[in-house]
């Protein structure tokens, strides 16, 4: 068996506690009453992606500034995993059948709302890619789709030719086409077989985040040197060195409370950016390409953009 070297995080309390982060700015999005749910920023930084419920079904556009929105599509799942291009043109997305278990992909033009199919009727379909026009995800027990569906000239990204994808709670990396499982975390909790959920690659293509088994790790593209960061759910890289994420209370069927923290990567420096005052439960931040600002939403709909500013 595969011999891995853990290392947990253990700080003193004055740095486990440093506020490394100033929040300049909070502002919820007004938007006019309707619901909005799992945000995502668009390339512009001015508008956002999110679903109409919080089942991840529909996607619609929400401009930060004056709150208006506009719906984009009704599918099905469509805000589960969805993807941007790098110009904001165009949305990837999926359409899924929850009676058999099965998705289909389309390309939405964000300007004429017009769905393209990229393939149908698929399944065991997590995370995709959409980079260059090149549309990349994996079905069907590790089968590969590699497509290009749109001509888009942009700058070559560190991670371009990674895919890291979930196939049944494994942690699946496809580095140039080929197909690598991971079990980082293999032996670590005796009998009990690790699942891998809220998996993303670092900005420079150098680091894998995920969630296993009530905390967050990180680890190198070849699942060796994990890091345990600790509790902080739903992760996000701020940049190469910071995730934000949520942590709260959970009675086994609702959330009690909920805020949004900050940390380092190895798990010091953790800073609560949400006071708790309002009493709303928080979930699941998204963060800006440039890592300005977090986007955030209520289990009630709400919908709150907050602006960061590193010390």
């Amino acid at each position: 068996m595969k011999k891995l070297l853990l290392f947990m995080a253990v700080g003193v309390a004055t740095i486990a506690n440093a506020q490394q982060f100033e929040v300049t700015a909070l502002q919820e999005v007004k938007t006019g009453g309707i619901a909005a749910f799992h945000p995502r920023f668009m390339p512009d930084g001015k508008t956002l992606l999110v679903s109409q419920t919080e089942s991840y079904d529909g996607l619609s556009l929400v401009n930060v500034k004056d709150g208006s929105y506009s719906a984009l599509c009704d599918m099905p799942g469509a805000a589960w995993c969805c993807e941007i291009s790098e110009d904001g043109k165009t949305v990837l997305t999926r359409s899924m059948d929850r009676e058999n278990f099965t998705h289909n992909i389309y390309t939405i033009d964000v300007a004429t709302k017009k769905a393209t199919p990229v393939i149908t009727n698929i399944d065991h379909i997590n995370n995709m890619t959409f980079s260059r026009g090149v549309v990349q995800l994996a079905h069907s027990g590790g089968k590969l789709l590699q497509q290009k569906v749109a001509d888009v000239a942009t700058p070559l990204k560190p991670n371009n030719n990674l895919l890291l994808t979930n196939e049944d709670l494994k942690m699946v990396l496809y580095v140039n086409g080929v197909r690598n499982v991971l079990d980082p975390l293999a032996g670590q909790f005796e009998d009990w077989d690790p699942q891998y959920i809220w998996t993303s690659i670092s900005p420079d293509g150098k680091k894998i985040l995920f969630y296993c088994q009530q905390s967050a790790y990180t680890c190198d593209l070849n699942g060796q040197n994990v890091v345990k960061i600790g509790k902080i759910q739903g992760p996000k890289w701020i940049d190469n060195d910071y995730i934000v994420g949520m942590d709260g209370t959970h009675d086994g069927y609702f959330y009690e409370q909920n805020e949004i923290y900050v940390c380092k990567k190895d798990g010091t420096q953790r800073q609560q950016l949400t006071s708790g005052a309002d009493k709303e439960i928080k979930m699941l931040p998204a963060v800006s390409a440039d890592g300005s600002q977090i986007a955030y939403y209520t289990q009630s709909g709400k919908l709150f953009l907050m602006t960061i500013k590193k010390k």
